[in-house]
């Protein structure tokens, strides 16, 4: 990518060996290549920032359509379910049914059987059977026979009728089912192509959530090499500084610095937002190295060397911007993304002094500055020599 060319091509420059009078020429060149980087800085941080909110969108998207695909397959399910209890009802409608048939045809048998008896001989055998008795005893037994006859047809024809208006009304069930059956595998067939939409929009979503986290590992890798190329550049002017420094002013100065181990005032005020060593990303787990701290400050914030000691180096890398080494013997402490310098290579400082401004959000690091404390090039954490 030209970007990354370019930063690699600005870097290789850094990392040459520089004096203080080189520094001071390249300067104007220096703050030209800075503006450029930070216009860059600034429209990477914008996008990042829309990334970062589409991914959170993608993500409530897939977990929202997660518990639509919950829902919907328990849907499905009672569509099932209902169905498979719609066709043992109809079933057993269709057994009730055929009964119901069966029986009809024998109360219909029965009947007809009786009315053509009682159409062939009609009332008048009634009444020759009656006065045919040999006794009123025998008058009155056929007398009872012949109410029981009759009584059991009116019984035969109130049960064909009640059997038929059964049937019937069985019947009627029967294809209400049918109909309610065939809505209901229409309805369960349309849910079923709604469920398997929702789960190619979920693959598509894991998928577009997969691109984006493998996108981010490939900043992160890129960022722990920037990182790293920063411990190596700070290393590299580290070591320029303390081969030009005798060895007895490099343990009186270390000694001092030593001492005053946890009483130092802090660079600026603020909140530490990024701490000290490997920073777990929250949401991918990805671990990413940072050699010293990031103080969170209002723009333009006021920074303080927290101890006496020589101006070394002023520079600038992508992803700090500008920053200042001060040497304190074989200590060396680090300030970054400056948005406004007060000193110059060279110049000697006290506890307390005012070196420059924090960052603004033109600055790669946003509104915040940098702090980092070094011995013998190795990055130690600064919280432990600050105030507590």
């Amino acid at each position: 990518m030209p970007r990354i060319s370019f930063i690699l091509v600005l870097m290789a420059w850094i990392c040459a060996p520089i004096s203080s009078a080189q520094v001071q020429t390249a300067q104007s060149s220096t703050e030209t290549k800075l503006e450029l980087l930070r216009e860059e800085i600034v429209q990477e941080e914008q996008l990042l920032a829309q990334t970062e909110q589409e991914e959170q969108a993608s993500e409530k998207q897939l977990a929202d359509l997660n518990r639509q695909l919950s829902l919907r397959e328990a849907l499905v399910h009672n569509y099932g379910n209902r169905i498979a209890q719609l066709r043992f009802e109809r079933d057993s409608l269709g057994t009730s049914i055929q009964k119901l048939n069966t029986e009809l045809d024998v109360l219909k048998s029965e009947y007809h059987s009786r009315a053509s008896h009682a159409y062939r001989y009609g009332r008048q055998h009634d009444a020759a059977l009656i006065l045919s008795a040999a006794s009123i005893n025998q008058m009155l037994v056929r007398i009872g026979y012949l109410r029981r006859f009759s009584q059991k047809r009116r019984t035969q024809l109130t049960a064909i009728q009640r059997a038929a208006d059964l049937l019937s009304g069985q019947r009627t069930e029967m294809q209400r089912k049918l109909v309610e059956s065939e809505m209901m595998l229409v309805t369960a067939d349309r849910e079923q192509e709604k469920l398997d939409d929702l789960r190619k929009d979920v693959r598509t979503i894991l998928s577009q959530i997969r691109s984006e986290k493998e996108l981010q590992e490939e900043s992160l890798t890129e960022k722990r090499t920037m990182e790293q190329q920063l411990v190596e550049l700070i290393r590299s002017y580290l070591n320029v500084d303390t081969a030009n420094t005798s060895s007895a002013s490099l343990a009186e100065t270390a000694a001092s610095f030593s001492a005053a181990r946890g009483i130092m005032e802090w660079p600026s005020e603020g909140t530490v937002t990024e701490p000290f060593g490997e920073i777990v990303h929250p949401e991918f787990g990805t671990r990413t190295p940072n050699p010293g701290i990031l103080i969170s400050t209002p723009p333009g914030s006021e920074v303080k060397s927290v101890f006496r000691g020589t101006v070394s180096t002023i520079e600038f890398i992508p992803d700090m911007g500008r920053f200042v080494i001060v040497e304190h013997g074989n200590f060396h402490t680090v300030y970054g993304n400056f948005s406004m310098f007060y000193i110059s290579v060279g110049d000697e400082v006290e506890a307390g002094q005012l070196i420059g401004r924090s960052g603004t959000e033109a600055e790669p690091r946003g509104e915040a500055v940098f702090f980092g404390v070094f011995k013998d090039g190795v990055p130690l954490d600064p919280s432990n020599w600050l105030e507590r």
